[in-house]
């Protein structure tokens, strides 16, 4: 069964009547939702693209301690788990291509601030997970210096030690040409070396062999090193390229992660495996917790957030069912998202409502969500994409309004239009993104059956859902002993009439100067409204 949102901006509405009540109809009283603590897996991730985010020492980059800084502001936001991208020594800004696990980018900080980020997160309650890039690592990274080494030796026939026997192919290399050509992969020459190494991503990325032993005994260290000092779990990137696109053996290597990691304690893992949903389908029978859903992102046309807007809310039925798809994979815990660093932002026109009315769709989805930062105050992404660097676009800097925190863009990346105001001018305005993706949060927070509950429809709500002429939708989502209905309006420009005798707890509205009515068992709903009923 599933869940509906509503979304609306700072006070919940919270409806103090039932049809047979003797409290005045007509009226939805505001009140204050109740924070509650998240206690298991299923929460609100805010991915953060460090760099961009928060600059605590004025050198124009993000850091560790500028995220430290607003661990509060997110937590008050309702976000329950962060998820940063690459913190490690790197050539790159992105830095997915690694040159040292063991160490935090100067850039970035040092393991002490890192310590101090994850203990003032715990202490408000929210997780850390760190994203790790393991099919490949940097070109300068020792790992592969070592292994270039050795396999050199190996080819020319020369005495090896028991270590360099063992790094010779901690790499997929190829010793001819025309094996690498036969491979089917993308490869390069290994400098000045008569052999050629896999490199899926670019020259800078070398590909691990994982029919090499030694390859685990590396990568459970990095596990180990960051799960001791407090980490709660790793997004995997790339889960596809262990061994590329062979689902059966890649699936081998996430079974192995998760039950070394589950030795040492208990540990969140979500992996990015950019497909259709009958490939996350098949990935989903491995023992790891999440994959991204990647057809509910702005990236695929086929999106169901996107399309559920189509002809004036006509196909607001693909919203349900692209949930129900999205649940068919089995995937212990869905991770639903809208966009991250490597896609168009949601916001791509400057409609406020529209905006709003995505983001609740995403906080009523089952799961653990993922925002990416920057979506809760309207951040958009150029549509001029930069040809070879379009990702910058994607990664501009937080629009904090305050100078002495905000950061430089990334190289290459094109000036982004802010259409809706800074951080400071939203949070000031009970009409704004911000307070209306708080709102969305908490009362995801505060329904425990919102992420984790079943859908079902009753039969009075598929007649709702099947009438052409109100774009309406409603279903239930039921867990454990809490019993929610979902009623969102879908149209742009229609107050909507749903008849209840429920108990009208909570509207999310898209515009906060239209309001949600109750009078003789009629709910009414603005355009882009999301309700929330109890039974």
């Amino acid at each position: 069964m599933r869940k509906a949102l509503i979304l609306g901006l700072l006070p919940v509405l919270v409806s103090c009547q039932t049809a047979s009540s003797s409290v005045i109809e007509g009226q939805i009283f505001e009140e204050e939702i109740k924070r509650q603590v998240i206690d298991d897996k299923y929460r609100n991730y805010y991915e953060i693209f460090v760099s961009s985010f928060a600059d605590s020492d004025q050198d124009g980059i993000g850091d560790l301690n500028g995220i430290t800084s607003k661990i509060s502001y997110l937590s008050e936001l309702g976000f329950t788990g962060l998820y940063l991208t690459p913190i490690f020594e790197s050539n790159s800004y992105h830095k997915y291509d690694v040159n040292d696990y063991f160490a935090i980018d100067e850039d970035f900080g040092t393991i002490d601030d890192l310590k101090t980020l994850i203990n003032t997160a715990h202490a408000s309650e929210m997780k850390v997970i760190l994203d790790l890039p393991l099919n490949h690592t940097g070109y300068y990274n020792k790992w592969f210096e070592k292994s270039l080494l050795a396999h050199q030796k190996e080819i020319n026939g020369l005495e090896m030690t028991d270590e360099e026997k063992k790094y010779s192919d901690l790499y997929v290399f190829y010793d001819t040409l025309e094996e690498a050509k036969q491979s089917g992969k993308t490869y390069y020459r290994a400098g000045a070396n008569p052999f050629y190494y896999e490199a899926n991503f670019s020259s800078d990325m070398p590909e691990l062999n994982y029919d090499n032993p030694l390859t685990y005994d590396l990568v459970e260290t990095v596990f180990k090193y960051y799960l001791d000092l407090g980490v709660d779990g790793f997004r995997l990137d790339a889960a596809k390229y262990y061994y590329l696109n062979d689902t059966s053996r890649n699936i081998e290597v996430l079974n192995n992660f998760k039950k070394y990691c589950q030795t040492i304690k208990d540990t969140y893992i979500v992996a990015e495996v950019w497909d259709s949903q009958s490939i996350i389908k098949e990935y989903s029978k491995s023992e790891i917790d999440s994959f991204f859903y990647f057809p509910m992102s702005s990236a695929y046309p086929s999106s169901f957030i996107t399309n559920s807007f189509g002809f004036e809310g006509m196909h607001r039925d693909k919203y349900l069912n692209g949930q129900l798809e999205m649940l068919s994979c089995d995937t212990k815990i869905a991770a639903p998202f809208l966009d991250n660093h490597d896609m168009n932002r949601l916001t791509q026109s400057g409609d406020i409502r529209r905006t709003k009315m995505q983001l609740g769709l995403l906080a009523m989805c089952n799961g653990s969500s993922f925002t990416y930062y920057g979506d809760e105050i309207g951040m958009s992404s150029s549509n001029n994409p930069g040809g070879d660097y379009a990702d910058s676009n994607y990664r501009t800097h937080y629009y904090w309004g305050d100078e002495n925190i905000e950061c430089h863009d990334p190289s290459y990346s094109n000036r982004q239009t802010n259409y809706f105001g800074t951080a400071k001018e939203q949070s000031e305005d009970p009409n704004s993104i911000l307070n209306y993706q708080k709102k969305a949060n908490l009362l995801r927070n505060a329904y425990k059956s919102i992420a984790r509950g079943e859908i079902s429809v009753t039969e009075e709500d598929e007649k709702v859902n099947d009438n052409d002429d109100v774009y309406l939708l409603a279903y239930d989502k039921t867990y454990e002993d809490e019993k929610v209905k979902l009623v969102f309006n879908f149209s742009m420009n229609q107050t909507l009439s749903y008849k209840t005798d429920l108990k009208v707890s909570h509207v999310l509205l898209s515009d906060v100067n239209k309001k949600a009515t109750y009078l003789n068992g009629e709910l009414e709903l603005p355009p882009y409204s999301i309700a929330l009923l109890e039974y």
